[in-house]
């Protein structure tokens, strides 16, 4: 016959506290995070907007350099969620992120391909996104000793 075999284990309550404390932590946590890569986002795509437009001569201060003033970026929580928006509110960036066609005289003599500055950048974030939540997500474990 089979003799009983008696075992203890300590220490779960420890354990249980530690993850309920690191549970309640992720979503805050998660926002700030969220509102860092929105900005790093903003940056990069001013950066890249930049980089790949050759300046205009233009008229008048408002004109000059709209996409290169007119980028912005907010989190806005939906639920358990949250979503970052970046955007650029210059009223011709979709014209240049799209292409458009050119016109002289009245009429459309070609067609001027978009510059794709958020989609690259989009890209470029991909892999950059999850990194940086999985080192969130390690910095949460790690703070609560759970690593």
């Amino acid at each position: 016959m089979a003799a009983g075999m008696d075992f203890e284990i300590s220490g779960l309550e420890a354990l249980e506290r530690d993850l309920t404390a690191a549970v309640r932590a992720a979503p805050e946590t998660a926002k700030e995070t969220l509102q860092e890569i929105s900005k790093d986002f903003r940056k990069s795509a001013k950066k890249r907007a930049d980089a790949e437009l050759k300046p205009h001569a233009r008229e008048g201060s408002e004109k000059n350099k709209a996409i290169r003033r007119k980028w912005g970026s907010k989190v806005i929580e939906d639920g358990i969620g949250a979503t970052a928006l970046v955007w650029n509110s210059a009223r011709h960036f979709h014209l240049v992120e799209n292409g458009h066609q050119l016109v002289r005289g009245g009429h459309a003599c070609g067609f001027v391909p978009g510059k794709h500055i958020m989609e690259k950048t989009r890209e470029e974030y991909r892999d950059i996104v999850p990194e940086r939540f999985g080192k969130m997500v390690d910095g949460i474990l790690k703070g609560r000793g759970l690593d």
